[in-house]
């Protein structure tokens, strides 16, 4: 309850600032995200909000989701294939995406939050924000089937 609170005080701050109205859309598409643990695409999302909004459509979900991206709420994470994933674990950290099932795992690596932005990428524009995303096969899919993806090597 403590952490709804929070994420709902959030929530109402950043709408508030930026004048926009606080929707029960609005409430339950952010609380599903920030209560899922994991990384959900548009359509998890939408399932997740139909229980307490059954009439809410994809549509409205996708359009808030973005909206929140917008006011620094939740970020995107690429996935493999072409599905979107959204976090609302705003710290600083760094993804793992799984190229086998999809999966996008958070962690946290000092020595990576220390690297220091290129020159070459200040000359294309104001950097904001910067994380690694690592890609690889996760242990569970590692451990169904062997490891290996189309001629990455184990390691």
């Amino acid at each position: 309850m403590k952490n709804r609170d929070k994420a709902l005080a959030r929530l109402k701050e950043t709408l508030e600032t930026n004048g926009l109205r606080m929707t029960q859309q609005r409430i339950e598409v952010y609380l599903a995200v920030a209560a899922s643990g994991c990384h959900p695409c548009v359509s998890e999302v939408h399932e997740m909000v139909r229980e307490n909004l059954p009439t809410v459509s994809l549509d409205t979900v996708y359009r808030t989701l973005w909206k929140l991206s917008e006011l620094g709420l939740v970020a995107p994470v690429s996935s493999s294939g072409d599905r979107v994933r959204f976090d609302a674990y705003m710290r600083r950290h760094h993804h793992f995406v799984c190229a086998r099932c999809g999966a996008v795992y958070d962690f946290d690596s000092p020595s990576l939050d220390e690297i220091r932005i290129p020159e070459e990428a200040w000359s294309l524009g104001c950097v904001w924000n910067s994380h690694m995303e690592l890609r690889g096969i996760c242990l569970g899919c590692c451990n169904e089937g062997g490891g290996t993806e189309e001629g990455h090597a184990e390691g």
